[in-house]
């Protein structure tokens, strides 16, 4: 027996029709300027994006490549909750990790791969425990709403994903191999092969893991001692992008993203579990760049697939879930003077399938369910597709003047879908350099979240009558830059105060099952601090980093008769968070001592329960040597420093003190001075 529920949210074809005529003319116009020089490769066309419109009067954060160095055989989730004031809500090691920007959910960060957003449709979300830092050699994080530039969930921040490769560097290739604690093995490997006109990057990794760490039940007094079982997993992925540069103005990328990761989900109750999970992410993206004179014009395609599969046999639940997502996109920058504009047109559907097993009810007579000598249970399938068109508008300015002194910006965006309607989003700020060594800055910007496809329709509870998410922020702050010799230093204070409507929330009903409502409001407001000092000369580099955050984010309506939420702090958000890191390097030693502070998290509306804060310290070290061509490195970490027993997220006990070291090789052939390019930005 079947039940096959058909929920699709048609978009008027006209959106559709106009936005393939839109792309077709905009090719069609900029590829077939004439270019009356001869073809020669002597320019590389720089391409400008619609973030840079923005980011001068926003806060952001872009991670080094030291330090990404440090981090290349951990997860996204690793770097974030070492490097940054991002609460990474983790649910145990190798387990699911989301994000908590500035008091917003897991669904308020956009997740960026080259300027597409790549979140699970259903969840509005990414699990970011499956994201290898290995892939990526630029990762950046905006902080504050940003949906005039990408869209639906960017409330509290989004984080960018990009790799950006030059022309005719030669060959690179590097291999890493690495064992840790918990019956850890790691190996990864990537090759670069770029030419003058072609570039080919490509990566590889396979993480396999027991995962069986000891941890302390703080609850049973009598044996605190225990041990995960039931928690093993395995990743592995390809990364391949290729660069095409197929004329002096003209750019294309092709990529293509794989990663699966199968894991058995452990339970701290008594009971032994049959939890499992597997995830398989497909994400393809291509864009072609054209640059010239004061045009920058760039056409974005992606085509996403995300496999989950979930097993509880002794719950009797077999979930899978499919969800494919195209997105098109053309992004277009005119600049003419100390002006700047920028126009698009964004297209996204997503198309889910939920496939549910649900075993019948066994007759009395079981004779008739054997097969061959065998034990057959008959299934129930049930089969749910969800389908959802968007259709968006955005364009934006910024100005510049006083000798670029002063940088004005605005951005707006439309959005269309015939399931709720969207108002107008906007973002505008001001960047004001007051002396060579401060500068000012202040924005304002207007979010909103579309509810996630299981917020529709999940069965039961789905409510399709819900109203987008509605948020509305004001945020500031001062830097100061200062350098003399080899010693630098940037102290950065920020402030942000930020309401949200229509905040959803999942309550109970009398049914016996729960139901998403627009029953909530938010109000966020915190601080936030940025220190770096640092000393560079010869071999000697001495770099200290202090991030501290500050976050208030208050229930302002009860969602019942009887809810004492409000004025409490949202659940799962600390008030403090702070991180340190220490870096200091020595010729061909390398040091990293990072500490990462998280104050209380209450586990209840009314603020009645919590969970305890704690500290954790962890310490990297790598040592290089040189002959050749060939680079190698030795390096070792010793995780939660000081064995520290603490959870993330409750009955989620994380491991105590452990270890990885391994070896990484480099090899690398650059090619001759006299056939270089200037790399491409």
């Amino acid at each position: 027996m079947k039940r096959l529920n058909i929920y699709t949210l048609r978009q008027p074809n006209n959106y559709v029709w106009l936005f393939v005529v839109y792309i077709l003319f905009a090719t069609n116009l900029w590829s077939q300027t004439k270019d009356t020089g001869a073809y020669q490769l002597q320019e590389v066309p720089i391409i400008h994006t619609k973030q840079e419109l923005i980011e001068t009067s926003k806060k952001t954060i872009s991670i080094d490549s030291l330090t990404l160095a440090r981090y290349s055989t951990t997860s996204l989730a690793d770097l974030l909750a070492g490097q940054s004031t991002i609460h990474i809500k983790s649910y145990g090691n190798g387990n699911i990790a989301t994000t908590s920007m500035r008091g917003g959910n897991a669904n308020h960060t956009a997740l960026l791969w080259n300027g597409l957003m790549v979140q699970n449709a259903m969840l509005g979300q990414q699990d970011l425990s499956i994201i290898p830092t290995l892939f990526f050699d630029n990762v950046s994080l905006e902080y504050g709403g940003g949906s005039a530039m990408w869209g639906s969930g960017a409330i509290g921040g989004s984080i960018h994903l990009q790799n950006k490769p030059g022309f005719n560097q030669g060959f690179k290739t590097k291999l890493q191999m690495s064992v840790g604690s918990f019956g850890t093995r790691k190996i990864g490997t990537g090759v670069l092969l770029s030419y003058k006109k072609v570039v080919s990057n490509t990566k590889v990794y396979y993480t396999s893991s027991e995962n069986n760490y000891s941890y302390k039940d703080t609850v049973d007094k009598e044996k605190p001692n225990k041990q995960l079982t039931h928690s093993d997993y395995i990743a592995k992925g390809v990364l391949q992008e290729i660069s095409f540069l197929a004329s002096p103005y003209q750019k294309v990328n092709v990529r293509l993203w794989y990663n699966t990761m199968d894991r058995n989900l452990p339970s701290y109750a008594a009971y032994i579990s049959k939890k499992s999970q597997e995830d398989k992410n497909l994400k393809l993206n291509a864009d072609w760049n054209y640059s010239k004179n004061k045009l920058n014009s760039t056409i974005r395609l992606g085509y996403f697939n995300d496999k989950l599969n979930y097993t509880d046999s002794l719950a009797n639940t077999f979930s899978k879930t499919s969800i494919n997502t195209f997105i098109g996109e053309s992004d277009n920058m005119y600049t003419h003077k100390n002006h700047k504009f920028n126009f698009g047109i964004n297209y996204t559907q997503y198309n889910s399938t939920l496939i549910e097993k649900i075993k019948k009810t066994l007759p009395q007579d079981l004779s008739s369910l054997f097969i061959n000598n065998h034990l057959s249970i008959p299934l129930f399938d049930t089969i749910i597709l969800h389908n959802l068109n968007k259709f968006a508008l955005f364009a934006a300015y910024n100005l510049s003047l006083f000798d670029s002194k002063l940088h004005y910006n605005f951005a707006i965006r439309k959005e269309f879908t015939n399931q709720t309607t969207i108002p107008f989003t906007g973002n505008t700020g001001i960047h004001y350099q007051l002396t060579k060594l401060i500068a000012a800055k202040i924005n304002a910007n207007k979010s909103f979240r579309q509810p996630t496809l299981n917020d529709l329709y999940w069965s039961p509870g789905g409510n399709p009558n819900l109203k987008p998410e509605d948020s509305y922020e004001v945020d500031g702050g001062i830097e100061l830059n200062y350098k003399k010799g080899d010693f630098t230093v940037l102290l950065e204070g920020s402030y942000f105060n930020r309401h949200t409507k229509n905040w959803i929330i999942w309550l109970p009903t009398p049914n016996g099952y729960p139901t998403p409502k627009n029953i909530t409001e938010i109000y966020s407001r915190g601080t936030e601090t940025k220190t770096e000092l640092a000393f560079s000369k010869k071999d000697i580099l001495l770099k200290l980093i202090i991030n501290t955050s500050y976050v208030l984010s208050t229930y302002q309506k009860p969602s019942g008769e009887n809810d004492n939420s409000v004025g409490r702090q949202l659940i799962f958000t600390p008030r403090y968070t702070g991180q340190g890191s220490v870096l200091m390097r020595y010729k061909n030693l390398n040091i990293l001592l990072n500490n990462n502070y998280t104050g209380y998290r209450f586990t209840s509306s009314d603020n009645s329960s919590w969970l305890y804060p704690y500290y954790i310290a962890n310490l990297k070290c790598s040592y290089s040597y040189s002959f050749s061509t060939i680079h190698m490195e030795l390096f070792c970490s010793i995780n939660n420093l000081f064995n520290k027993n603490y959870v993330v997220v409750q009955n989620m006990p994380m491991p105590l003190r452990n270890y990885e070291a391994g070896l990484s090789m480099n090899y690398y052939k650059p090619k001759k001075k006299n056939e270089s390019l200037l790399p491409i930005n």
